[in-house]
């Protein structure tokens, strides 16, 4: 396919902070060799120069061009806003952290234009450091390939599959996203993104090599403290009115896509068969770890249930929202594990507080 008849594909490049990186990061989109692209760099409000080195390969290329956010919104916000950027029928998200190999779009573009309900195209994956040394290399079993007719078989196959970065930075078909709602401020929500999907086309992946990652994934606790809407708004997690569910990450991730699906484009019929099938593949992933989740939070609720006992009003309801969120999720997912009885003692202690 020669350039003139390539499709044009959004990459939206979002950043903070990305001083040191972002040069290589945008050479590897440049140097690509499928040449129509549309590059926009959001940036998120950085202060450390990186504005400036956009700007300059913006004054350089045509194809690049760069947004910048007044405050830093967070990495949850920023992805939402790359989903949207632009007008292509294929968009690509991108970080100002990894690379991507020369082959990395037209690898991918060919199997989207080969398979037309394809919703997202991804590719093998590496992980390098600062002095460009290769780390380690993502396992075959971490590639995603969600095919064929059924979309809750698919949906399946990505909630027992997915689990790491590179099969999601990937090539998405613009008109599947734009099925999708808004991302929800949660641990995981890539993880339930990705899973509600594959509702709405197919997610392939290709063999070679061709996602580099800087450094590798981070804790899973500092990501779940990361996505809480009041960490991306500047607010602290331990005052009285923050959220609770990144106490659990893993149960939290587990039950987005309990959330995720009660909304999803389906009847309803199959819209609760994938919501009562979360349970048994995440349980079948993590169960060790989602109780050792449950303990630390069965620990901290009597400091929890006595801080409710002490408020009134507005303050006593919206604690008690928040505890009750996190005691469902994990009522939910570990139903063996008595949640249920303190939800009780939630409200029975809310009942004394309002009265």
């Amino acid at each position: 396919m020669s350039a003139v008849d390539q499709p044009l594909v959004d990459v939206n490049l979002f950043v903070f902070n990305g001083a040191a990186t972002i040069g290589a990061a945008l050479e590897s989109v440049l140097g690509q060799s499928w040449r129509p692209l549309a590059v926009t760099v959001i940036d998120n409000a950085s202060t450390d120069g990186t504005a400036e080195i956009a700007a300059a390969y913006a004054a350089e290329d045509k194809r690049v061009s760069v947004r910048r956010n007044h405050v830093n919104v967070g990495p949850v916000l920023n992805c939402q806003r790359a989903f949207w950027h632009g007008n292509a029928d294929f968009v690509l998200l991108k970080t100002a952290d990894d690379l991507l190999a020369p082959d990395y779009v037209a690898t991918l573009m060919a199997v989207m234009l080969a398979h037309p309900d394809c919703a997202l195209c991804h590719a093998a994956g590496l992980v390098f450091d600062d002095s460009n040394q290769v780390r380690s290399v993502y396992p075959p079993e971490h590639r995603l390939m969600a095919v064929g007719d059924d979309p809750v078989r698919r949906a399946c196959h990505v909630m027992a599959r997915y689990t790491s970065a590179p099969a999601f930075w990937g090539v998405y078909r613009r008109a599947a996203v734009d099925l999708l709602p808004a991302i929800s401020y949660r641990a995981g929500w890539d993880h339930a993104v990705l899973a509600e999907l594959a509702l709405y086309g197919e997610i392939r992946s290709v063999e070679a090599l061709l996602f580099w990652r800087r450094h590798g994934g981070k804790d899973v606790a500092l990501l779940a403290r990361g996505c809480s809407e009041w960490t991306q708004r500047g607010l602290p997690l331990e005052d009285g009115l923050a959220e609770l569910r990144w106490r659990t990450p893993l149960v939290t991730t587990a039950y987005a896509h309990v959330e995720r699906f009660a909304l999803a484009r389906l009847d309803a019929a199959r819209r609760l068969m994938l919501m009562e099938s979360v349970p048994r593949i995440f349980r079948a992933r993590w169960l060790p770890m989602m109780r050792q989740e449950a303990a630390s939070f069965r620990s901290a609720f009597p400091d929890l249930l006595d801080s409710l006992a002490q408020e009134r009003g507005m303050a006593a309801q919206w604690r008690a929202r928040h505890l009750l969120e996190t005691l469902t999720a994990l009522d939910t997912i570990l139903p063996e594990e008595g949640f249920g009885l303190m939800r009780i003692e939630v409200a029975s202690v809310l009942e004394g507080a309002v009265a």
